[in-house]
């Protein structure tokens, strides 16, 4: 899978469950979409974060070559 692709399937995966879950509620229809979007936004902001973080924490853990 692309690494461009990632935080979108996460976004999408974190908002179907919140649309599944306030469903449940009964919840009215557009309400739960509204809820699921901006659960998709998270779930794609944090995706990216949890990205960079990943990536800072390699690049602390390299050993550098000084000579």
């Amino acid at each position: 899978m692309p690494k461009q692709f990632k935080p979108f399937l996460e976004g999408l995966a974190v908002g179907c469950v919140f649309i599944s879950i306030t469903m449940l509620f009964q919840i009215p229809l557009y309400m739960s979409f509204i809820i699921g979007g901006l659960a998709a936004i998270g779930g794609y902001r944090n995706s990216i974060k949890m990205d960079q973080e990943k990536a800072a924490k390699k690049a602390q853990n390299q050993p550098k070559d000084t000579e």
